[in-house]
């Protein structure tokens, strides 16, 4: 079976050297995911209608495992300086191809900040161009896994099958956050997807029965039919 690539390349040596490479995101699970039991109590597992967690939800785990993750390729040092200005720095020699820039505050005068964050919007470069298939484009989002950052990206769609530039990823901080944002911090998700064209059409079940016999299917098993239905998704 023949399987879409995605094409991660590297602007310079420096970065595929130095920086850490992007990676599917069901390789960087995080860890309360890592760590939940699927069950809630497991000593009831063999009872009827044990109680799962969220790790037993399909769409939740293909969700936080879908595409790649863009990670922080070094630490990032964040401060205000003495005119209480927010700023990002960082040790390396090799400003030019890793930096930080910020939006003018004009660009997102009323854009809807989320609530704990700072207003003002920093940009990462990640020296990364991201080359897909023709007629497939890219969703970048906040990691979905990761909701607990001291950062938190802005999401976008890059038809990145044409656009020939690294996708650079704004985001905000968190409000009175002050250190280093580690080395390795997942930064964006980035979903490969193909563009196809949609209309919505609406109607009211004609059978009601059919609607009642397909619950029932779902009721066969205490937990997991659709899981038992899903299409399996790869990102290597």
């Amino acid at each position: 079976m023949k399987t879409n690539k995605i094409l991660f390349e590297a602007f310079d040596p420096y970065i595929y050297n130095v920086g850490i490479k992007p990676y599917p995101a069901i390789k960087g699970m995080p860890d309360w995911w890592k760590n939940i039991s699927k069950y809630v109590n497991p000593e009831f597992v063999d009872v009827p209608n044990p109680v799962v967690t969220v790790k037993a939800c399909a769409p939740n785990l293909d969700m936080l495992g879908a595409g790649y993750i863009i990670p922080l390729w070094g630490d990032f040092l964040v401060q205000k300086d003495k005119n209480e200005k927010l700023t990002v720095t960082t040790q390396t020699d090799k400003n030019y191809i890793f930096s930080m820039e910020s939006w003018n505050p004009l660009q997102s005068s009323t854009y809807e900040v989320p609530n704990g964050f700072n207003k003002k919007v920093f940009k990462y470069h990640h020296g990364w161009k991201i080359k897909t298939p023709p007629g497939w484009s890219t969703l970048f989002i906040h990691p979905e896994g990761y909701q607990n950052l001291p950062i938190r990206s802005i999401g976008g769609i890059v038809d990145t099958d044409m656009f020939d530039a690294e996708v650079n990823c704004p985001f905000f901080i968190k409000d009175g956050f002050s250190g280093i944002i580690k080395k390795g911090t997942p930064m964006v998700q980035a979903i490969p997807f193909k563009r196809e064209d949609w209309y919505a059409e609406y109607s009211v079940a004609k059978d009601p029965d059919v609607t009642y016999y397909n619950k029932e299917k779902v009721k066969t098993k205490f937990y997991g039919y659709y899981s038992s239905l899903r299409s399996k998704k790869k990102y290597q």
